[in-house]
């Protein structure tokens, strides 16, 4: 009894997976899932995600206006937050206080033609 049961959880565990998989490849092209358990849509000041709710994965796919794409991850997984652009330290040209590593500053060299 205790192989039968053992073999049916490695099957189902086989068979979650490459539904899984199946699901990543759809969403990867441009599809939409094909095993959605629950559907939901949060609406926004600056746009919508929709969520669908897989066996074991959740689909993003964010229409924001500052968080675009589609996001396939794990069941536990929660939803990315978008920000304004404004309010984000190091996304405005005059934002002063956040210092630049010098690793970015590239020194000007005169290249000479031979």
């Amino acid at each position: 009894m205790k192989k039968v049961l053992g073999k049916i959880f490695w099957i189902i565990v086989i068979l979650l997976m490459c539904l899984a998989t199946f699901e990543f490849y759809r969403v990867r092209n441009g599809l939409k899932p094909m095993f959605c358990i629950k559907e939901d849509t949060h609406t926004y000041d600056d746009g919508t995600t929709n969520v669908c709710i897989g066996l074991g994965y959740k689909v993003y796919e964010y229409k924001r206006n500052y968080l675009h794409g589609t996001e396939f991850v794990s069941i536990f997984a929660k939803e990315r937050e978008g920000t304004d652009r404004q309010n984000t330290p190091g996304t405005t040209d005059d934002n002063e206080n956040i210092p630049v590593p010098e690793e970015t500053y590239v020194e000007e060299t005169e290249v000479i033609n031979p």
